[in-house]
């Protein structure tokens, strides 16, 4: 097949995590050239007049979707695959209806509420007990998080809110701490279904008593610091029946949000064992060193498979 590649307009050394998705873009090529297809870029740019001319000329039959970052704002990237089904054009991953429900996270959990799944709760009026973190509600990559997003009480949680929002923009909101264990469970679909790949735990080592356990921005960003190495992923022994229950809430998150292609679902576990939803990732990093090639690689699959899974799931 011939696969153009969509990504953002290029923007070196802009942030890391916006960096990412070319890295991430230049394997993907690579696998895609050895499965045999013939890949090439396609941008996303402002201008979607030009876009669509673009596609239109390049004609590929399939696009692979890496679009993250449109001008509208971080919650609004369903825009880029809205264009494709304009275009009739098959794209890799979540369809626009999916991305579009997963853009704000308070409307995210406002479904998994509504559906029975457990999410942490947001502030309450007169709380001032309660530990809560802070979190953009549209940004992703951790984007503004550090341990200082941790505070107690709603009345500190709304100030801190108003200070991210001077300094980044955007949403912001806060949700209960949960003060317990982290992990994250990827989901590929197949052709008879969607699996759940091996669960994921990220480790707090060097933690002292009372410092947060969060994946700040640092910890997912800036390699060689503390804090990136602070916060190691490993793949425990099975834990039968919390691992039994991660994979039903991912795989019941999954069906709310009509997923394909791929997804992560984040997850806190608190002292009594029992999990709370973070976030639902539709269409995950998918470089050979991140969490969901590194999940594949803990079941036995290459990058390669995954990938081959992704394309042959495009719709």
């Amino acid at each position: 097949m011939r696969i153009a590649i969509l990504t953002p307009p290029p923007a070196t050394g802009a942030r890391a995590d916006l960096d990412d998705t070319f890295a991430q873009a230049d394997e993907i090529a690579a696998v895609l050239d050895n499965l045999g297809h013939e890949s090439f870029p396609a941008i996303f740019g402002s201008d979607r007049p030009r876009t669509a001319a673009s596609l239109r000329r390049l004609a590929p039959d399939l696009v692979f979707n890496l679009v993250e970052d449109v001008v509208e704002g971080p919650d609004q990237v369903h825009v880029a695959t809205a264009l494709l089904d304009s275009l009739g054009l098959r794209h890799t991953g979540a369809s626009t209806a999916a991305l579009e429900a997963l853009g704000d996270k308070r409307v995210m959990k406002a479904s998994l509420r509504d559906a029975g799944l457990p999410v942490a709760p947001e502030t309450a009026p007169g709380d001032e007990t309660t530990p809560y973190i802070v979190k953009s509600a549209v940004e992703h990559s951790s984007l503004g998080i550090s341990d200082a997003n941790v505070v107690t009480g709603t009345s500190a949680a709304e100030a801190l809110i108003a200070k991210r929002i001077a300094e980044f923009g955007g949403e912001w909101f806060a949700e209960a701490y949960v003060d317990g264990r982290e992990f994250n469970l990827s989901m590929l679909e197949t052709a008879e279904s969607p699996i759940t790949l091996p669960v994921a735990e990220i480790l707090f080592t060097n933690h002292p008593e009372g410092r947060p356990r969060i994946v700040g921005y640092a910890a997912k960003w800036a390699t060689g610091t503390a804090a990136y190495e602070e916060t190691p992923r490993v793949f425990p022994s099975r834990e039968e029946a919390l691992f039994t229950e991660l994979d039903r809430l991912s795989l019941a998150a999954w069906r709310l949000f009509a997923l394909t292609g791929y997804a992560r679902v984040d997850f806190r576990v608190d002292a009594a064992g029992r999990p709370v939803i973070l976030e639902v990732n539709a269409n995950p990093c998918l470089a050979a060193d991140a969490g969901f090639c590194a999940a594949a690689a803990a079941a036995g699959m290459s990058q390669a498979g995954v990938i081959d899974h992704i394309i042959k799931a495009a719709r």
